[in-house]
């Protein structure tokens, strides 16, 4: 009984924790060590495994609060328990079919975290730096989106599906690399799509990155200047 309630506090505190402005933050320091350090940096092998399933844990738990709104029977475990299972599957199993349904899954868990964090940005409100922050972790949850989608392609068409890619193209530094410099429009020409999917996943992806900041940060803007003539 006393190691169930402790269970229980911890994930109220962990849903407290996630319910305020400040866990945005938390999450776009995540995203940065994560997509900047750990993904090209760290090497899968046993302890690489650790180190990625620590990070997504934290990334797929800050939905956790949001979820349970819904109080719809299995949401929560629908969308936190399936992609920790798909993980596990990603990271232990070398079977193309489980790896493509786990980049799939979680790409698809982070267009819903993407959902909740506009919501939980454009509420009603002070706009706050905290919601500034929460902006930006969605811009670079849509790279990491993207990177998973990408790697997808690869695993079902074959590494004919994008040209420059190294040997290696189950690892997703490649995709990230390709991913973030799509949405920033930068396009240094050293991987190109050459799956007709895959470039218009490309071009998706880079007016995306090119509309996002122009409409949606800006909007921030413009809504904290008319509150400050409010006030």
């Amino acid at each position: 009984m006393k190691k169930e309630s402790r269970a229980i506090r911890a994930l109220r505190k962990m849903e407290h924790f996630w319910s305020k402005e400040k866990s945005l933050t938390f999450l776009l320091a995540i995203l940065l060590v994560y997509i900047f350090l750990i993904i090209p940096l760290i090497h899968r092998n046993s302890s690489g495994e650790i180190i990625f399933f620590i990070f997504y844990f934290l990334l797929l738990s800050s939905g956790w609060p949001i979820f349970k709104q819904f109080q719809i029977p299995g949401i929560v475990w629908l969308l936190i328990i399936f992609p920790f299972a798909f993980l596990i599957n990603e990271l232990y199993f070398l079977a193309t079919w489980e790896r493509v349904a786990a980049d799939l899954f979680i790409a698809g868990y982070c267009v819903f975290l993407i959902v909740i964090l506009l919501l939980r940005t454009f509420a009603d409100g002070p706009i706050t730096i905290y919601r500034i922050e929460g902006a930006i972790a969605v811009y670079l949850l849509i790279g990491f989106s993207f990177a998973m989608v990408f790697h997808t392609m690869t695993l079902l068409h074959g590494p004919s599906a994008f040209k420059g890619l190294d040997a290696g193209y189950h690892t997703y530094k490649e995709y990230m690399y390709f991913s973030l410099t799509t949405l920033t429009t930068t396009g240094y020409g050293d991987i190109v799509p050459a799956f007709p999917f895959a470039r218009s996943l490309a071009n998706l992806e880079a007016l995306i990155g090119q509309l996002y900041p122009a409409i949606l940060i800006a909007r921030l803007v413009s809504m904290e200047l008319m509150s400050s003539r409010r006030e």
